[in-house]
């Protein structure tokens, strides 16, 4: 018995000597909870672009071909270069079933290149669920003026026509260019993307009393 025991024993001494002592379990609830802590910070540095509380800007034109999307890029720029980037996200729809998924206007698309505004996807309907989620929406034109004002049960943010944004002896809306008094020239498309920098521009300074 005795040897059986001494030859069991300088077993098991064999067995740590070449693997180690086993760990506790006290060490390995340490060494999960050091990891935990390591992955919470990295999570903490690696916030994302897109949070909770950003703020969303609502741009409505009729057809949401041309004017809306065009809005939305300039707006993009100039958040881009100011002290909301990140906070604020503009987006564009329009309000007409028979444009929804419809490409947007490639004259404009054209125009708004040649002033560094790249236009790209289609026309979107907006649905109740972006009305109600918008904290601000810019309505374009007569048309979603009157929608919107025929929806305010759906809306919890604020509502402005973009004519305040606009010089004071100017049209009260942005320039419909499928309108056949625009004629669709190269000149008014070009008057179009001012007229919504001029307005854009002006909003960027009101923006924090409207957000």
């Amino acid at each position: 018995m005795t040897k059986t025991k001494k030859n069991s024993n300088s077993f098991f001494t064999r067995i740590k000597r070449r693997f180690g002592e086993p760990k506790s379990l006290g060490s390995q609830s340490t060494n999960l909870e050091l990891a935990k802590n390591r992955f919470s910070s990295i999570d903490q540095d690696q916030t994302p672009y897109h949070s909770p509380g950003l703020t969303n800007i609502l741009f409505l034109s009729n057809r949401g071909l041309s004017r809306a999307p065009l809005a939305r890029e300039v707006m993009r720029s100039l958040l881009h270069l100011s002290d909301h980037f990140g906070s604020v996200r503009p987006s564009a729809r329009g309000i007409s079933d028979a444009y929804d998924l419809c490409s947007f206007d490639k004259r404009m698309v054209q125009a708004a290149r040649k002033f560094g505004y790249e236009l790209l996807g289609n026309s979107r309907k907006v649905n109740m669920a972006e009305l109600s989620s918008a904290n601000l929406i810019i309505t374009l034109d007569e048309e979603t003026e009157k929608f919107v004002k025929s929806r305010t049960f759906y809306i919890n943010g604020q509502v402005r026509p973009i004519g305040i944004f606009l010089q004071a002896d100017a049209h009260p809306y942005i320039p419909d260019p499928f309108v056949r008094e625009s004629l669709n020239t190269t000149a008014n498309y070009e008057q179009i993307i001012r007229s919504v920098e001029y307005s854009c521009g002006k909003l960027m300074r009101y923006l924090p009393s409207l957000i």
